[in-house]
């Protein structure tokens, strides 16, 4: 049973959009925050507790998510939160 948003916690990304045509240095700082906010906001996603039924592709240490069937991070049956220790997942 894939997750679903409508009934999960789930965090949604943010891209850039094409820029309109502006003078070069409004352009040049538009660009900057655009890019400094697009990195907050994917950091936060890494971060957000969120109901995952996959393990994460890129883990990193720290990252807690609320594992649910068929993913059996612990090989015990256990759902629940669980976070990334840098080698394995361990119970919350």
């Amino acid at each position: 049973m894939a997750v679903d948003s409508k009934t999960n916690v789930t965090v949604q990304g943010y891209s850039r959009s094409q820029y309109p045509v502006f003078e070069e240095g409004m352009r040049r700082y538009l660009q900057e925050e655009l890019q400094r906010i697009e990195n907050a906001i994917r950091q936060l996603q890494v971060a957000a507790i969120v109901v995952a039924d996959v393990e994460p592709e890129n883990k990193i240490r720290g990252m807690v998510r609320y594992a649910v069937s068929p993913w059996n991070p612990l090989s015990n049956g256990f759902s629940g939160l669980v976070v990334y220790n840098g080698s394995a997942w361990v119970a919350v």
